[in-house]
């Protein structure tokens, strides 16, 4: 995995000897030695966030060198020998060569995430003591976000109005006796609205139940719970079956380094669910017991929910070894509809694509209806279609947090049975958890790409660039150009990351016939576009336009495009990804969403990154004696008329209305109140030059 590392520490460093660490804070290991033994304890990361990908330090006769990577991940390369220093150029080598080792921590730590979810469905699925089930959910949360020591579950209680704990880790008996109303602390607040909170410090803990005006009794029982440890943070979700809220689940932050990450909402969330589906199980078998002393009269009922019951177990399992199996959402769906035995069809959000359990199933809806369909109702539902094929239908869509992924699309000339139901919900939960394994393949594939296209745009070594250009897919010598998309900032970065997935989805659509190097990168998608001929980089332009115009038709999203010049060779493609930039700056500047190319925005590239206040003061020292005059905007527009009939005086009192004398009578007053003369070459171009730039400005 790091064997070009290896390879070129030995290099380095001749014989000293050296060791290799990994991990986040919480977790280290030791990864590699040569010529030393095992040190008793790993070296201490930093958790100051650094100014670069790495920072150098000695100390006990030891140099230190720490690589930093996304997720708070740490790679320490120890040297046994102190004062030692490494080049820059050499240590950003060692960073991009040690990448892979914190891509497969990363795999690891995303497989032990999926193996205790697992094993929490399993544990729902094979006991009936709702209690051990429930905490085995808290305990298995805990053990997948990294930055959690304890954690909680409540549940509301009608009667006492109330939520009570139903399970707890890491906390002792004063927790229990932690009951708060609906909308009082944290927990209380997170019920109440549904909203997820998350905490970085004490502070902002303490100052929220301030806010929501915790009781005395709640304060002193929820801080005397944690023996008086040092609290750090804390994430609360809410627990829902299907729209209705029944309590909230909550981890905190007390020993280990680190910070909790949007991931571990996501998380924690997951596991949230979990726990509603073991509570919902709960409510089943709580009413077969005390079902049974009218086992009789009600057989029919119970056989009914038992059926329910193993029908839930045998879906859960069928479909949970598809998706283990990486089997994909076409074989999910099959499975479904063979189980509902139906047809089923399932709307890809993200990639605007309908998946169908049988290959004549006609599509029912298209995208933009189905957008349109659940942005009215967002919770499962039945439908009426009149169309060519009418009927009813029954949509369960599948969201991530705030982003809607996907629907579920199931023909229902009938109301669905119960067990109907149980099936989707589950095809739903299974479908979620794959859409959003695929998601985070991609996002890691959008990083890697981004990598080396910035390897490529810095490097000026032509052997080098070319390998990497290679590493793209690109041809080093064929006609590149540069086309960057831009995403209106959104507060809620759940969406933004779904957004960007579509549009490069949409992006890729229309150009089936090539391959398309594209890749999101924050609020932008980034795509180079290789040809053999100029005049398909013109073309590919053009049908760009179009594809814009139709997701601006199709979608509100504002979406802005620049795009750079073609050049040959692969040694340009950073003069092309300038001009892209320049390109989307010009529109930002214009407040415009819209498409333009380099080539188009003429002069006025000269003023892109001009600052506003100097241009400000070029027209004002130019124009402020014309505009002392009482006439001042009949003068003006004389002027700007004038010039942009390029000093035709037949031309201008045709189009101003006025005879050619009062013209000249204009023009000879504008010469002497700007102390110009129009036949002097100098005067002409700062005359002109001005005029331009009063109408660049008024356009923003």
């Amino acid at each position: 995995m790091i064997k070009s590392a290896l390879s070129l520490l030995k290099k380095v460093l001749n014989e000293t000897p050296f060791q290799i660490w990994a991990g986040q804070q919480q977790e280290q290991k030791h990864i590699y030695s040569n010529g030393s033994k095992i040190p008793l304890s790993p070296p201490l990361f930093s958790l100051l966030k650094p100014h670069k990908e790495y920072r150098m330090n000695s100390q006990n006769g030891m140099t230190f060198v720490h690589f930093f990577y996304p997720e708070e991940f740490h790679i320490c390369l120890c040297i046994f020998k102190e004062n030692l220093l490494l080049p820059d150029e050499t240590l950003e080598l060692f960073h991009y060569y040690f990448y892979p080792l914190y891509s497969q921590e990363l795999i690891q730590k995303r497989d032990l995430e999926w193996k205790m979810v697992m094993e929490t469905t399993r544990s729902i699925n094979s006991s009936i003591n709702t209690d051990e089930v429930l905490t085995n959910i808290v305990r298995n949360a805990i053990k997948v976000i990294p930055a959690a020591d304890a954690g909680y579950l409540q549940l509301f209680d009608k009667d006492r109005e109330r939520l009570v704990i139903k399970a707890a880790v890491g906390f002792n008996e004063h927790i229990n006796h932690f009951q708060p109303k609906s909308g009082e602390s944290i927990t209380g607040m997170t019920y109440l609205d549904g909203k997820t909170r998350i905490y970085y410090s004490r502070k902002e803990i303490l100052d929220a139940m301030s806010e929501q005006k915790v009781t005395e009794e709640n304060y002193h029982h929820i801080m005397s719970s944690s023996d008086e440890h040092f609290l750090r943070g804390g994430i609360c979700v809410a627990v829902s079956v299907g729209e209705k809220r029944i309590g909230v689940m909550m981890v905190h932050q007390f020993f280990t380094e680190g910070g909790f990450t949007n991931r571990d909402i996501d998380l924690l969330q997951g596991f949230a669910d979990q726990a509603a589906i073991a509570i919902q199980n709960s409510m089943l078998f709580s009413e077969i017991k005390n079902n049974i002393a009218v086992l009789t009269e009600l057989s029919e009922q119970l056989k009914e929910k038992n059926a329910v019951l193993n029908k839930r177990h045998q879906v859960h399992e069928t479909l949970t070894q598809i998706s283990i199996e990486n089997k994909g959402v076409n074989t999910i769906i099959s499975e479904l509809s063979q189980m509902m035995e139906a047809p089923i069809a399932f709307f890809d959000c993200i990639e605007d694509e309908f998946f169908c359990s049988r290959r004549s199933q006609r599509h029912i809806f298209n995208e933009d209806e189905m957008k349109k369909i659940i942005l009215q109702n967002q919770g499962p539902h039945y439908t009426e279609v009149h169309s060519t094929e009418n009927g009813s239908y029954y949509l369960y869509p599948i969201h991530n947090g705030t982003a809607f992924l996907g629907c579920l699309i199931v023909a229902a000339a009938n109301l669905l049975s119960q067990m109907d139901i149980v099936t989707i919900e589950q095809g739903g939960a299974i479908l979620s958890l794959e859409l959003v394994k695929k998601h985070t393949l991609t996002d890691i594939y959008y990083k890697k790409t981004h990598e080396y296209f910035t390897a490529i745009i810095k490097n000026t070594n032509h052997e080098s660039l070319y390998e990497h250009a290679k590493d793209l897919g690109l041809i080093p010598s064929s006609f590149i150009g540069v086309a960057l998309f831009e995403i209106k900032t959104y507060p809620d970065l759940q969406l933004l990351e779904a957004n960007i997935h579509r549009l490069v989805s949409f992006i890729k659509k229309g150009f089936p016939e090539l391959h398309l190097v594209i890749y999101g990168f924050h609020n932008k998608v980034n795509l180079l576009i290789s040809t053999e001929h100029p005049d398909a980089q013109a073309n590919i332009t053009e049908r760009l336009a179009n594809l814009i115009r139709m997701w601006g038709n199709k979608d509100e999203l504002e979406v802005s495009v620049g795009i750079g010049s073609t050049y040959k060779g692969i040694e340009y493609i950073s003069r092309s990804y300038e001009e892209a930039e320049k390109a989307l700056a010009y529109l930002a500047n214009r407040k415009e969403q819209n498409m333009i190319h380099y080539e188009n925005i003429g002069v006025n590239r000269l003023f892109i990154h001009q600052q506003p206040q100097e241009i400000e003061r070029f027209l004002e020292e130019t124009f402020t004696s014309l505009l002392s005059e009482k006439n001042h905007n009949e003068l003006e527009h004389t002027l700007f008329t004038y010039i942009q009939l390029n000093k035709s005086a037949i031309e201008t009192a045709k189009k101003l209305h006025i005879h050619i004398n009062t013209l000249y009578k204009r023009l000879k007053r504008i010469e002497e109140l700007l102390n110009i003369n129009f036949n002097n070459p100098e005067d002409n171009l700062k005359i002109q030059l001005a005029c331009h730039l009063k109408s660049f400005v008024q356009a923003y």
